[in-house]
């Protein structure tokens, strides 16, 4: 499915928080992809919680790719979701996936990483939101060239009614 496709699934309104926290996850794979990463695995499970994508990047590092999605700037920027408990859950679930495919030939890598892909969906052209990160962002994407500069953080803020994603590398 093309990011343009799912983009607009996403600005759909009227869609639970759990659809929308898929269809969030299913545009950060499809754009992990388009940048030549190998998606392992997703929305796996283990004692201390879950894990939305594990994933090779072109440099071989073994990264576990925490999503988050969000409508509004209510609660927050969606990285703030990330905090200090948040990333003991994902450290020790990552551990536990190391640990259960320690043999596995298709998770060999050079090291590890933990990145967060925030995405902030505007709808509603009327309204603004703002987001912002402590973290520098590694890169942003919209469905649309025409709406990219005016989509990267520095730049102006973003375009309503797109998607907003932020990258962010080596998070926690």
């Amino acid at each position: 499915m093309e990011l343009a496709d799912i983009e607009r699934q996403i600005r759909v309104s009227g869609i639970n928080s759990r659809e929308l926290g898929r269809l969030g996850e299913d545009y950060a794979c499809q754009w992990l992809r388009e940048r030549n990463w190998r998606i392992l695995a997703r929305n796996w499970r283990s004692r201390f919680g879950e894990l939305d994508i594990i994933a090779l990047d072109p440099e071989a590092i073994l990264v576990f790719v925490e999503v988050k999605t969000r409508r509004t700037g209510q609660f927050g920027s969606p990285e703030q979701a990330v905090g200090p408990r948040k990333q003991t859950h994902l450290r020790r679930a990552a551990v536990q996936w190391l640990i259960s495919h320690d043999r596995d030939p298709g998770a060999r890598h050079r090291g590890t990483r933990f990145d967060v892909i925030s995405l902030s969906v505007k709808s509603d052209p009327g309204s603004s939101m703002h987001s912002e990160s402590p973290y520098p962002p590694a890169s942003c994407q919209t469905s649309t060239e025409a709406a990219r500069e005016t989509n990267c953080p520095g730049r102006g803020g973003w375009n309503p009614g797109s998607v907003f994603l932020r990258h962010t590398e080596e998070a926690f």
